[in-house]
């Protein structure tokens, strides 16, 4: 190892690092989501958006398609999807192609908490970049 990489071992701070900070902006913008949210309407919780993110993108993916893109382990995801499905939120049918594998499906009520979550973290967003400048964060070429 050289002398270089013992420095920047040494030096390391982890409260410092670009991975804490995004990992914690996430955390607050979810949290700041939430506290918008009418949570008697809405029967699910901060930590299930990511799997209703995805499916409001493309329905129908593999559980398994879930875990990789959320970048959760198989157990957590199954345990968000069984959550979300004695909710009525969502459904597993098996894929017709493998019938191994379970193809996720957002019901009409998964669909419909699209209008009432993500308005609430638009505007989220929108007062959290309100003081950036556009040519700051890339929007200027956007």
């Amino acid at each position: 190892m050289s002398l270089q990489g013992q420095t920047k071992e040494n030096n390391y701070q982890p409260f410092k690092s670009l991975v804490f900070f995004t990992n914690r902006v996430a955390r607050l913008l979810v949290q700041r989501i939430w506290q918008r949210v009418d949570s008697d309407k809405v029967e699910i919780l901060p930590q299930h958006m990511g799997v209703l993110s995805d499916l409001w993108q493309q329905d129908g993916v593999r559980q398994q398609d879930l875990a990789i893109s959320l970048i959760k382990d198989k157990a957590t995801i199954a345990r968000t999807i069984q959550f979300l499905e004695q909710k009525n939120i969502l459904i597993r049918i098996a894929d017709p192609q493998d019938k191994r594998n379970k193809r996720i499906y957002l019901t009409h009520k998964g669909k419909s908490l699209k209008q009432e979550l993500v308005p609430h973290a638009m505007s989220t967003v929108e007062d959290a970049t309100a003081e950036i400048k556009p040519e700051e964060d890339g929007r200027a070429h956007v």
